[in-house]
């Protein structure tokens, strides 16, 4: 494993510390998910296949999201709202960040933690 996804994975596990609502974090880069971690004990959601097509699809709405930045500015973060998670994506100068929290999570403190976070 080279430094830098040495790096990235660190940054994942240190994301998971920030809150105890987080339950997943994972780095997209080049819309490939480069690193994740996930909480101790929980239960994923998805299958693997589903997983993947999630995060291809954060990928895609990212790019899509692009067509609109000239007009109305970049896109900091995005919120998704389900009934058994919270999807948050933080869009950051190397990729996009992706977590799920629990459903009741403070999203915005949340963020808030994560800009304040240096690596």
């Amino acid at each position: 494993m080279s430094t830098a996804s040495t790096n990235v994975g660190n940054y994942c596990k240190k994301i998971l510390d920030l809150d105890s609502k987080i339950r997943f974090a994972g780095k997209i880069v080049n819309d490939q998910l480069v690193s994740s971690a996930r909480k101790d004990g929980v239960i994923p959601l998805l299958d693997k296949q589903l997983a993947d097509l999630a995060h291809h699809q954060v990928a895609v709405k990212a790019v899509r999201d692009k067509m609109f930045t000239d007009k109305m500015g970049k896109t900091d973060w995005i919120v998704e709202s389900k009934g058994k998670v919270k999807l948050l994506t933080v869009f950051q100068e190397d990729g996009i960040l992706i977590l799920s929290t629990e459903p009741v999570s403070d999203h915005y403190a949340i963020i808030e933690k994560i800009k304040k976070l240096k690596m």
